[in-house]
Order: structure tokens, then C-alpha cells, then sequence
């Protein structure tokens, strides 16, 4: 029976502004506030409930009492109520957690090993998507509170907290938590970036408070945690001497255990690969004739529909037909061929199409006029790309892997919705299958033993075994049917134990190692099935592709045989190896790779030769694009010098940068090639396709020596998209280039500079001939306001005045300013004249003040003789700024 207990507790701590409590501070303010609380009532804030979910034998006094860092999630704990629509359970399951809790022993050492101890956890993280907002806030909010599994023993509790108590990630602060604050290079309050923060500064302050808020955030923790000790019985019995949590001495006797789980994860990890590069490196060895598993309703793959109009239907790009329902999720599906740079895979569909002219049943000769529904026949297809992150390999993958990265609390929670479900439907569908070869598996089982396997492992062996033929046979069946196939795949399967034994003991095994290892570059040693040993050395100038390999024969006399180069590793071959020794490139080198796809460095150099034999002028440099995702198409550009002579003998002309797509004469052109293959044979045709890649030789700034070019620099940042890399440059006539770029952007820089001189000299005159205006408007609108009110009104004048808004009878002082700019140009005189004889002089000049305008003007002879409209202001004379500025005459 559940007992419920009801406390409360309350909080303030006010401390000195400036003043960083101690560990022992803490303790002491802390104490000092449960020696004054009232009796009866359990130490923190709030009214809440202390339930026992579990009675039981309680631990011995003397063992520790764990405190765990990190906060846990309910949903990623229990992987309950997952599938279909449903992501985990949330704050209204919270019954169905307890219940999963103690249904079995491993899943409460799952979530809290230790017999005496307490842990943090919150419902789930996943925000809910009602689509009333109001709701959803209601919701994330009750999602987010904290609940505390407390344990003693077989005892358990839940205490639920105050809401206002949130503990997010983490119950205890990391070790630098209260000074790291201080140490973030911040952008701001007149500070360079990186730049200390000042002591006694208002930023020092500010940032103070933070930290003030964190302790108390912890504090409150303590204090509940303490309440828990001294005024219930949750952790009864206790040591004769008691527990405080608040005692450093208690926490160094090992009554109180810290774990810091959530600071070890985040500096440390779990090691190995992370699940995003294990998917990755895995889906770059899909081919045809393997399965995989995926979830097709994740938002990433539903984002890819494109929607329809009032004249065309929606359809999804990667599904034929466009209006196809969307694969089945959570089952394996066969690729059957490569599309679009893709893999195909096709299903049946159970959906109703609508056609016309369709037989009537059972009316011979009669059909339905209209469109009429009826099951669909052909399969639909869907084209599943290496990247995508929503599959698996299936056909790839191990048991042992899958349990790893389901296990795994990190990677559990970071791939929670995407991949959580595919990879328990992807287990699920793995021992179901090996439940249906249970009887060959026992067979191969007793073979093994008799070889010499040793029979307490015989589980593990055979899967691995397993599962290394069907990858290597491409096999995607369960032996379980066809005698024939089954008894080839044991001889195999033997054959293959004995293999890996004798090499496991052949004595020349570490002659090979030594001697593989050593050559430069090697990643790997291994021994084929005939017994022949080999080093793997990336091909030079693979472009960090990780595809080609240079092949080495060992022999056991220590002598290295024959390099076969730029070598593609089929992905049967890679897995029918023996690797005795191997660097981290190994694990995520890319086996079977299409050949039509790549290009060896000597392809690569007699294409752009060729390239370059072809571009009219100066080639100053090649740049090859492609694209991962379309690997079938490959594109060579060249960037020709269009002008007599090379760049340092180009005359300077004042542009802002001369290699722009604005110019019409370009000083570089560009010309695109087409890499076709031909009977195997890697050739160019010219194409006006630049798809991705840019016409101008200015283009991107990834930070190249030579400025903006139309190649993204290797080791600047990949936004993941397809750009053009560098594959050739003739980097002297570059350094001319971008010399006289350079000198261009300067000769355009200093007549900036002249033409800004210019126009402040006539913004000088300018601004007093606009004041003059002003004042011109202003006291005709005053005389026709004393006109109207009499000159007992002129307090009602600036309430008036602000009533009129007289700039809209004003001149634009872009127009004044161009008359003057037109006069000072010619050395024209300028002061004491007016507005109209500088408008007229204008006209005589073509209107052109060098530098935009759009001025009103009065129909003239002739579009060059036509005069600016002054709007009534002619007579305005132009002052001497001199003398308006300095009062003098």
C-alpha cells in the first residue's frame, strides 16, 4: 500500500552582493536555516507528495547514500509506448513508468544501481505538437517537472517537488560551473572579444548574479535532500552518528557518494564511434541485393514533399509515383537497383488509385465511364541516398552493435525519435530471424564445437559467423529452407572458422604485421582466404576520398612483392579478409565503391591537360565539381585569362573588384567540361551547364590566399552542400591576378575617396541654402498664421507649426546638392549666386553632377537641356559656408 507523506518548504537566502559563498558557506547557511524550521515540516519549497511505490527490506544502515548527477529521461529509460505516432511516454504516464520500473530488477538498476541512493528524473523531452499552443505549453511545462526516485533497498519512493524547482540537466554543478561564467570571452560593454571581465565592474556584477542564482538553485537541492534525511524515513536506518549531506567530513567517510555521471559524459563520452558515424560509414556501403530499415515518417524525409497548386498535384521527389503512400517503417526492404545517385528500393502498395474505363465485374462488355477506385498493381519505389539518417543497413549491421547504441544513454538520447524505434525494429527483426535458422544455427553450433570452438560462447561465434557470410554472399534470406544453400553456406561458414584459427596462430603473422606496417602510409595488414598476405596504402592524391588503395604482396621471406595502385576493394573481398592489423582509416574506408564514379590521380592529371589544351588563353587555374549525392555526374571548369598578355601587363582601371559577374567585358572567362566515360576511358565534352558552379571568378570567400575564387578552399568550412574544389592552378599567374585586382580596388578606392571629398564640399554649400528654405517656409507660414490669429496667438505657434509638416514643401537636398557639386566640378562660381542661375548652368552641362540624382525637371529642348524644377525657390542665394560658419563677414 502507497503511504503519502505532505510537506513543505521554504527558502530565502540573502547574501551580500559581491561575495562568493564556500563549499562550507554554503553548508553553514544552510544549516543554519533547518535549525529554525518548524517542526513538522520537511525542508525545501512547496507543498508536495512522498510516495512509496514499493515496500520492501530496507539496506543496512551503513551503506552510502548515492546522489546521481545527471538527470534522466522516463521515455528514453523505459523505450515504452513508442511506435506508430506515439513518441514515449509523458507526464500523464506516469503510473505506466513506475509499473515498467519495478516489473523487473534490471530495469531499476537500469535507472538507479546503487541499493540507497536517489536520482532525478522528467518525463520526456520531446515538445508536445498539439497544435493548440496553449495546450502545448501546458504540457511541456508538466514534462518538464522533476520527479526523485528515491531507493533504500527493495523500499522506493517518487517525491514530486515544487515546479518551480526545475532541474533540467543536472543535480549537482559541474566542478567549474561557478567560475566559468567568468572565464567566457564575451562580445560587448566596450570590451574586445576574449578580453577578462573587469572586477567591480557592472558586467562583473551581472555575471555575479548568475552564479548567486546557480548556488541557490543547488542550495534548494541540498536542503530538500537533507529534509529527506532528518524528517522521513525514506533512507531509515541510518548510521548511529546520522548523514548529512550538507558535511564535507561525511561525504569523505563515504557516507554520501557523488557520482558526476552528467560532467564524465560530456567530457569523457562512451569512446568509439558515435551512432552518426557508425550510420554514416555503414550507408557507404550499401549496394543493390542488401536490405535496409528505415522510418519514413521522420520530418526530415517529409519535409522533401513538394506541396501542389490549383493546377498541379503535390508529389514527394523521392517516391514514384509522386502521390505513393510512403514505404513501410520498421521492416526490411530490398534494394533492388541505383537511381538519381541513389539506391531504389520497391513495395507493394495498399492504397486505391482512380482510373477510368474500368471493367464492371461480372458484366462482360461494360465499363464505369467515370474514374472509379480500384487497388493498385505496380509497385511503388523510393530512392534512399547514402546520407540519409533515417535508415540502417540491415544486412550490415550486428546485433552486438545495435544493443551497444540502444543502450547507450548518450546516443539514446540524442537520436531519441529518429532512430530509437528503427533500431528496436531492426533487433526485433534480427533474432527473428535467427529464430527461424535455430535449427541450422544448433547445427553450425555442434560443427564448431567439434573444430574446437569452446561451447560457452558458441552463441556469439555462430551470429558473428552468421553474419559474416550473408554480407559476404550478399544474402538476404534466412537459412532455414533450401538444403543446397544451406549446406554450401556451412562448408563456407567452417571453412571460414578454420581460416581465422590458423591465423590466429600462424607464426609468420607478426613477421607480417612488421613488415606491412612499416611502409609509409599503410593502414592495414591482412591475409586473403588462399592464405597470401597484403599492406593497404591510401593511393596518393586520393582528395581525402577514402575509395582507392594501393595494394602490396608480403612474402614470408620478408620481402615486399609488386604495388598494385589505385586499387578499388571490392566490399566481398574487404569482408573475406583476415585483418591482423589496422589504423582508425581502416574502419572507415569506403569498400565497393563504383569505379564510373571516381577518378585515379592519373585520370584526373590527363583530363585537365586535356581541358587545359582546349581553353582559349591563359588557363589560370581548374576546379572539378561533385556531388556525393549524383556521383554519376562530374564536371571539370576552366578560368581563362580572356585579355592580350597576362595580368601584369593589364591596364588598372578603378572597379570595385574587376573579376565580378558585373562586368560586362570580363577580364576572365570560364569554360565547362563534362566527364563522360567511354569503354572505360575517362573523357571531356564541353557543356554550358555550370549547375553549382560559378561563371565569375569571384566568387566564394572561404578564405583562399588569392581572395574571392570559384573554388571553396579544402580546409575552409563544409556547409554540406556541393561546391567546386581546386583540382589545377597556375599559382604565378594568380599572384598577378590577384595583384592587379588589388591595384584595381585601390585606383577605385582613391576616387571614392576624391568623389566623398567632393560631395562634402558640396554638402558645405548645400546646408545652409536647405536652412535658408526652411526659413523661407517657415516665415511665410508664420505671417499667415499672425495673419489668421492675430499677435495675441503665438503661444498656439509651435503646436501649429508641427501641424503643417512644411518638409513636404522643401527642395530635396540631393537636388541642391547636385546643382552645387555640377558648378564646383567646373570651378564655377558657387557663393552669392542663386539657385536659378545654377540650374541654368546645369542645364547648359548636361545635368550630370557625378553621382546619382533624380531631380524634377522642366521640359526643355532637348532631354540634355532640360532644367531642374526649384519649386519656386530661384531667388535663393547661395551662402559662403565660411562665413555662415564662422559669423565673419
Amino acid at each position: 500500500m502507497a503511504h503519502t507523506f505532505t510537506f513543505t518548504i521554504t527558502v530565502e537566502l540573502e547574501r551580500e552582493q559581491g561575495k562568493f559563498a564556500t563549499r562550507d558557506e554554503m553548508a553553514e547557511a544552510i544549516i543554519e536555516w533547518l535549525e529554525n524550521a518548524d517542526e513538522g515540516s520537511i525542508y525545501g519549497i512547496g507543498a508536495e507528495e512522498l510516495q512509496l511505490v514499493r515496500d520492501g527490506k530496507p539496506a543496512p544502515a551503513e551503506t552510502p547514500i548515492t546522489l546521481r548527477q545527471k538527470v534522466l529521461v522516463m521515455a528514453e529509460e523505459s523505450l515504452i509506448m513508442m511506435g506508430g505516432t506515439c513518441t514515449g511516454l509523458t507526464a500523464d504516464n506516469i503510473p505506466e513508468f513506475i509499473d515498467w520500473l519495478v516489473s523487473d530488477a534490471a530495469h531499476l538498476d537500469r535507472v538507479l544501481p546503487e541499493p540507497k541512493g536517489v536520482v532525478v528524473l522528467i518525463p520526456t523531452k520531446v515538445e508536445s505538437r498539439s497544435g493548440n499552443p496553449w495546450e502545448d505549453v501546458g504540457r511541456n511545462a508538466a514534462n518538464q517537472r522533476s520527479y526523485w526516485l528515491l531507493r533504500n533497498g527493495e523500499k522506493l519512493y517518487l517525491l514530486t517537488v515544487d515546479p518551480e524547482l526545475r532541474i533540467r540537466d543536472r543535480v549537482l554543478p559541474r566542478r567549474r560551473e561557478f567560475v566559468e561564467v567568468f572565464d567566457r570571452g564575451l562580445v560587448g560593454f566596450g570590451r574586445a572579444s576574449g578580453d577578462p571581465v573587469q572586477p567591480g565592474s557592472e558586467e562583473w556584477f551581472a555575471i555575479e548574479k548568475i552564479a548567486d542564482a546557480r548556488r541557490r538553485h543547488y542550495m534548494r537541492i541540498m536542503l530538500v535532500l537533507q529534509g529527506l534525511v532528518d524528517r522521513t524515513p525514506v533512507w531509515h536506518p541510518l548510521p548511529p552518528a546520522g548523514v548529512s549531506f550538507l558535511s564535507i567530513a561525511d561525504q569523505d567517510a563515504g557516507k554520501i557518494q557523488l557520482i558526476q555521471d552528467d560532467e564524465d559524459s560530456i567530457q569523457l563520452g562512451e569512446g568509439g564511434e558515435s551512432f552518426e558515424q557508425w550510420q554514416r560509414r555503414l550507408n557507404r556501403k550499401l549496394r543493390p541485393g542488401l536490405r535496409i530499415i528505415g522510418n519514413w515518417g521522420v520530418r526530415d524525409f517529409r519535409s522533401l514533399y513538394v506541396d501542389g497548386d490549383r493546377w498541379t498535384r503535390g508529389y514527394h521527389p523521392r517516391i514514384h509515383p509522386g502521390n505513393a503512400e510512403y514505404p513501410d517503417a520498421y521492416v526490411p526492404h530490398l534494394i533492388e537497383g541505383r537511381r538519381d545517385g541513389g539506391f531504389v528500393i520497391r513495395y507493394e502498395r495498399t492504397e486505391q488509385i482512380y482510373k477510368r474505363n474500368v471493367p464492371v465485374p461480372g458484366e462482360p462488355g461494360y465499363i464505369y465511364r467515370g474514374e472509379t477506385a480500384v487497388p493498385a498493381k505496380v509497385r511503388a519505389s523510393c530512392v534512399v541516398m547514402p546520407d540519409d539518417s533515417w535508415v540502417l543497413p540491415f544486412d550490415l549491421v550486428s546485433v552486438p552493435e545495435l544493443e551497444r547504441f540502444l543502450y547507450s544513454r548518450d546516443e539514446r538520447s540524442k537520436h531519441f525519435l529518429s532512430m530509437v524505434p528503427t533500431i528496436r525494429a531492426a533487433l526485433d527483426a534480427k533474432r527473428s530471424e535467427a529464430q527461424q535458422e535455430k535449427d541450422f544455427r544448433g547445427l553450425i553450433g555442434q560443427l564448431l564445437v567439434t573444430e574446437g570452438a569452446a561451447a560457452e560462447t558458441i552463441d556469439e561465434l555462430v551470429d558473428e559467423l552468421v553474419h559474416w557470410w550473408k554480407l559476404a554472399h550478399t544474402w538476404t534470406q534466412p537459412l532455414n529452407g533450401s538444403g543446397a544453400h544451406e549446406k554450401r553456406a556451412a562448408d563456407q561458414i567452417l571453412a571460414e572458422y578454420r581460416s581465422r584459427r590458423a591465423s590466429a596462430v600462424d607464426d609468420g603473422a607478426h613477421q607480417m604485421i612488421e613488415l606491412g606496417s612499416t611502409l609509409p602510409g599503410a593502414i592495414a595488414v591482412a591475409r586473403d582466404r588462399q592464405g597470401r598476405w597484403f599492406a593497404y596504402t591510401p593511393s596518393p592524391d586520393d582528395r581525402k576520398a577514402q575509395i582507392y588503395l594501393d595494394v602490396t604482396r608480403l612474402y614470408r621471406s620478408g620481402k615486399t612483392g609488386p604495388t598494385s595502385p589505385w586499387q578499388i576493394l571490392p566490399q566481398r573481398t574487404a569482408s573475406a579478409l583476415h585483418v591482423a592489423w589496422h589504423t582508425e582509416a581502416w574502419a572507415t574506408w569506403t569498400f565497393g565503391a563504383n569505379p564510373a564514379h571516381h577518378l585515379t590521380a592519373p585520370e584526373r592529371r590527363a583530363l585537365i591537360a586535356d581541358a587545359i589544351e582546349r581553353t582559349p588563353g591563359r588557363t589560370l587555374c581548374v576546379t572539378e565539381l561533385w556531388d556525393h549525392r549524383n556521383p554519376a555526374s562530374r564536371k571539370l571548369f576552366t578560368y581563362a585569362w580572356a585579355r592580350e598578355g597576362t595580368p601584369a601587363d593589364a591596364q588598372v582601371t578603378p572597379t570595385h573588384d574587376p573579376l565580378s559577374w558585373h562586368q560586362a567585358d570580363p577580364a576572365v572567362r570560364s569554360y565547362g567540361w563534362e566527364v563522360t566515360r567511354r569503354n572505360g576511358t575517362a573523357t571531356l565534352t564541353p557543356t554550358s551547364d555550370f549547375g553549382e558552379a560559378p561563371y565569375a571568378f569571384s566568387t566564394y570567400s572561404g578564405g583562399s590566399k588569392w581572395g574571392h575564387t570559384p573554388w571553396w578552399p579544402s580546409d575552409a568550412h563544409d556547409y554540406g552542400e556541393a561546391r567546386p574544389t581546386l583540382a589545377w592552378a597556375d599559382e604565378q599567374l594568380l599572384d598577378e591576378l590577384t595583384q592587379w585586382r588589388t591595384a584595381c580596388r585601390l585606383a577605385q578606392k582613391a576616387a571614392d575617396d576624391d568623389r566623398a571629398a567632393f560631395v562634402a564640399e558640396a554638402n558645405r554649400y548645400a546646408g545652409p541654402v536647405m536652412a535658408l528654405i526652411q526659413q523661407q517656409i517657415t516665415d511665410a507660414a508664420h505671417a499667415r498664421f499672425t495673419e489668421d490669429y492675430g499677435t495675441n496667438a503665438e503661444d498656439l505657434w509651435p503646436a501649429h507649426l508641427k501641424s503643417l509638416k512644411l518638409d513636404r514643401h522643401l527642395l530635396h537636398p540631393r537636388t541642391v546638392q547636385g546643382l552645387i557639386a555640377i558648378s564646383l566640378r567646373d570651378a564655377h562660381p558657387v557663393a552669392g549666386r542663386t539657385l536659378g542661375a545654377l540650374a541654368d548652368y546645369a542645364s547648359q552641362q548636361g545635368n550630370a553632377p557625378g553621382f546619382e540624382w533624380h531631380p524634377t525637371y522642366t521640359t526643355g529642348a532637348t532631354p540634355g537641356s532640360h532644367r531642374v524644377d526649384l519649386n519656386g525657390f530661384d531667388a535663393i542665394i547661395v551662402p559662403d559656408p565660411t562665413t555662415e560658419e564662422t559669423g565673419r563677414p
